[in-house]
């Protein structure tokens, strides 16, 4: 990015640190200016009265630098940034019918990110900025309706941003965009789960468990012509179970997901979430594979009057054929949370390691070519300071241990900005 773009990407980060710190006239709108969840959201103003009408909108944007600063590949901050529009259609205040809703997210990315800048590894360092990128767009446009039977039930039918999820997975948080921002955290990768698909989700809430039902066509559906003709290449299953439970009075969520894919071969362009080298599609092919998973969050504190303030532990196992699926098996764990110290109820910190395994097929047939490939783990540290509920800073720091032979363990270092209008 030239200079220009490196002052405006700064300009953008400081006006709001320029908000938050001009003085505000009268104690009453300060407060309301530093409480309120995002910065048009005030009383009676156009954000409530949209939600009144059924219409609940987001627009969030994320400025990001980050750099390799040690180990191989190009040194430097590279600059960029992410646009997120987030709207929630309620069917019944709309004038339609009780349980009916339609979710639209909207993705733009600018600049420059420090994906696959030559430190060697295969797992983007930036999750935010790698998606939709990877998949050969700037931009993604993801839509999705739900009917809800009761308190219980519910199914939706569309395209699925799978990043969506990812966030809200309760302690690690995830989607890059203000928890962790390598994709082994932010997006675990299953090799069986594009980072878009197009299909259908049936939720089930029972007392002990919470049962989710996916079948979707296994390619990524940044292509069109998933959209156009789905399930051409078969049919992708998943079926997961979550079971909350409370430990000395301490929520928990423990859970596990199986799935099966009818697809003849993996096509590893349709896993845009590596950047492996173009040869290895040539030495994945079998009919059909499966990936399996348990995962653990468990809290050790909680705020007694308002549970959503805490910190703990999670952690994932999972394992696959290896065969089309270029992983065989995977693992994370670590600590983190919100808030924790004295006033700082909405800063979001935590730290993670991670290791992924590589098939055993795809190295072998990787050497067949020439080419090196190893096992890929890594250590990231963020903390994310809340300056307002609408305004957070935070750094990141990433050491990797890159899948790539002969290259140098890495250290990556980033500044992230999120204003929430």
């Amino acid at each position: 990015m030239g200079r220009k773009g490196i002052n405006c990407t700064l300009g953008a980060i400081a006006l709001p640190l320029a908000l938050v710190a001009a003085p505000v006239p009268g104690g009453a709108a300060e407060t309301s200016l530093w409480m309120q969840p995002s910065i048009f959201d005030t009383p009676g103003g156009l954000k409530e009265s949209l939600r009144d009408a059924g219409i609940n909108l987001d627009v969030w944007v994320t400025e990001f630098g980050q750099g390799i600063i040690s180990g191989d590949g190009e040194k430097g901050i590279e600059w960029g940034g992410k646009g997120d529009i987030l709207a929630t259609f309620d069917g019944e205040r709309l004038g339609l019918w009780q349980g009916l809703s339609v979710f639209v997210h909207q993705e733009v990315i600018w600049g420059e990110d420090a994906n696959n800048r030559g430190d060697g590894s295969i797992i983007p360092v930036n999750t935010a900025l790698a998606f939709p990128r990877l998949g050969g767009s700037d931009q993604e446009l993801s839509i999705s309706v739900t009917q809800a039977f009761g308190p219980r039930a519910s199914v939706s039918v569309g395209k699925f941003n799978m990043l969506d999820p990812a966030s809200r997975v309760p302690i690690m948080g995830g989607g890059g965009l203000d928890t962790f921002m390598n994709t082994a955290f932010a997006a675990p990768i299953s090799g069986v789960t594009p980072p878009y698909i197009v299909g259908a989700m049936a939720t089930y809430k029972t007392d002990p468990a919470v049962f989710t039902l996916m079948v979707y066509d296994p390619r990524n559906a940044q292509d069109p012509d998933v959209v156009r003709d789905p399930f051409a290449d078969g049919v992708t299953t998943s079926l997961s179970v979550t079971m909350p439970t409370r430990v000395f009075g301490r929520q928990g969520y423990y859970g596990a997901r199986g799935v099966y894919s009818s697809k003849d071969g993996l096509d590893l362009a349709a896993i845009p979430e590596l950047l492996l080298p173009p040869e290895s599609a040539d030495v994945q092919d079998k009919d059909g594979y499966w990936y399996g998973s348990i995962s653990a969050q468990q809290y050790l504190w909680q705020d007694a009057d308002n549970p959503g303030v805490g910190w703990g532990v999670f952690g994932q196992l999972a394992l696959s054929d290896g065969n089309p699926n270029p992983f065989s098996w995977s693992v994370l764990a670590g600590i983190g949370g919100t808030g924790g110290l004295p006033g700082r109820d909405l800063d979001r910190w935590g730290i993670g390691y991670f290791h992924y395994g590589f098939s055993n097929d795809l190295k072998q047939g990787l050497e067949e070519l020439n080419i090196g490939l190893n096992d890929e783990s890594g250590i990231e540290a963020f903390y994310n300071l809340a300056l307002a509920p609408w305004l957070r800073v935070s750094a990141d720091l990433q050491w990797i241990d890159p899948a790539t032979p002969d290259k140098e363990n890495a250290v990556i270092g980033a500044l992230r900005t999120q204003i929430k209008f």
